[in-house]
């Protein structure tokens, strides 16, 4: 009887021939948010030295302010004296770019921040350029009393002229990283740190307040209308569901059950993090971001020098809605239906689909108000800030004038960008953090007076 042998290899090829047709297991999407390294607190200033990210839109905020023509002798605008304020320091970016671009010009800086402010004033004093700039702890809405100081230090310009106004204002409402970086601030779910999110950490509610202590209305009316979230409600509801056992007390507690309320299809078809609206409408809030452009446009404004400035950059739609209606009611154009949100209010503005039969709170009743007065109106509810600046405190004898004085009566402001100004592809490729950076400027005119008769 004939036996046929089978090949040694035919065996090996029969197990190659299958693992070749075995599928190759699916790739879990990594949560790439979740890769970032832990940062001891003590390492944050060494990374932040490091790390100062450069200024979004600095070319285009150079020109809107006219920096260049007020240093040029042979401009029409050319001020050798010129002020320029900043708003909002953080790391000094703006700054440094407006003292290299008037190289004799000087800066008064704001900022709640105290602790932002001494890392700016380190790349300031690096630069050569920290005797030019006068470093105020404070918020800008209260610019009107915080200048008169600087003001009676200067007195008159070397041309003679007396020194009483600014001849430029920025502003940029978008968050530092060098806070973000810092666990201990509660500004990042990347980091495991205490819900705090005060840009000054000395007074005011911190975040975990509002979580905590608002109302499941409240909380979906905060983040819905500071922040357009679209799970608001499933988000409010986790949130009352999970501190009924326990309050919420850290960043990444808050952030694995906003994860936990976005449905899974919705997670993995996007690269943002979930909890990115959630965390900022939360600092928006705890630090009356939403109504300083507003208030301080209109604050800035009436310092400003007639034909001079301010520019604003915005990083989300509802902040570029709020202050395009606040530039038009500065230039006397009929003020749109605000679509916007008072918190404070008894009958909060929303859509009728979204808040269909849904009773709210009555605003005498509102936990919100007895923490935190963010829907009054800032001149009547001043926020009570410390500052620190390089002049003495002293009597002031002749304040700036109030922003509501001559407002339509003796100047309003002409809007230099009919649309938002946004950066440009390279920019956008090279500083990733402003691609949704927007740019809207302002001039101040001065009012002819009526004629008597």
């Amino acid at each position: 009887m004939f036996v046929r042998h089978k090949p040694e290899c035919c065996g090996l090829l029969q197990v190659r021939s299958k693992n070749l047709r075995r599928k190759k297991p699916k790739k879990k999407k990594s949560k790439w948010w979740r890769k970032w390294p832990r940062r001891r607190p003590e390492m944050v200033p060494e990374l932040q030295a490091r790390r100062l990210h450069p200024p979004a839109m600095v070319v285009e905020v150079l020109a809107f302010l006219r920096c260049h023509n007020l240093a040029d002798k042979e401009s029409n605008l050319y001020k050798p004296d010129a002020v320029f304020l900043d708003g909002t320091l953080g790391s000094g970016g703006h700054t440094l770019a407006i003292l290299k671009a008037h190289p004799t010009c000087r800066v008064v800086a704001f900022d709640r921040d105290g602790e932002s402010q001494k890392i700016a004033l380190a790349r300031l004093q690096s630069e050569g350029v920290a005797e030019r700039v006068t470093l105020v702890q404070g918020d800008f809405r209260q610019a009107p009393t915080l200048l008169a100081p600087f003001f009676e230090n200067l007195k008159v310009g070397s041309d003679g002229r007396p020194i009483n106004s600014i001849d430029g204002a920025l502003v940029d409402a978008g968050m530092s990283m060098m806070q973000v970086a810092w666990a201990e601030r509660g500004l990042s779910f990347r980091e495991d740190g205490p819900l705090d999110m005060r840009y000054n950490r000395t007074s005011g509610p911190t975040a975990a307040d509002l979580v905590n202590r608002l109302s499941q209305t409240e909380l979906e009316d905060l983040f819905f209308h500071l922040t357009d979230e679209r799970w608001a409600r499933r988000i409010a509801t986790f949130i009352a569901e999970h501190r009924r056992s326990q309050p919420i007390r850290t960043t990444s507690e808050l952030a694995r059950i906003v994860e936990n309320a976005i449905p899974a299809s919705v997670r993995h078809s996007s690269r943002v993090h979930p909890a990115t609206k959630t965390f900022a409408a939360l600092r928006i809030a705890v630090n009356d971001e939403f109504w300083a452009l507003d208030d301080g446009a209109q604050t800035l404004s009436s310092v400003l020098s007639p034909s001079a400035r301010l520019v604003i950059l915005t990083y989300s739609s509802n902040e570029d809605r709020t202050l395009k209606r606040t530039f038009r009611r500065l230039a006397g154009r009929k003020e749109e239906e605000s679509d916007g949100f008072n918190l404070s209010s008894a009958k909060p503005r929303r859509s009728a689909n979204f808040s269909k039969n849904r009773q709210r709170a009555d605003a005498t009743h509102s936990s919100l108000a007895q923490l935190f007065p963010l829907g009054e109106n800032f001149n009547r509810n001043p926020l009570e800030l410390p500052f620190k600046t390089e002049f003495s405190a002293q009597k002031i004898e002749n304040p700036v004038p109030h922003s509501s004085d001559g407002l339509g009566v003796t100047w309003q402001m002409n809007i230099v960008t009919r649309k938002p100004v946004e950066p440009t592809e390279a920019e956008v490729a090279q500083n990733p953090l402003s691609r949704s950076c927007k740019l809207r400027a302002a001039e101040k005119v001065l009012l002819t007076p009526p004629q008597a008769d």
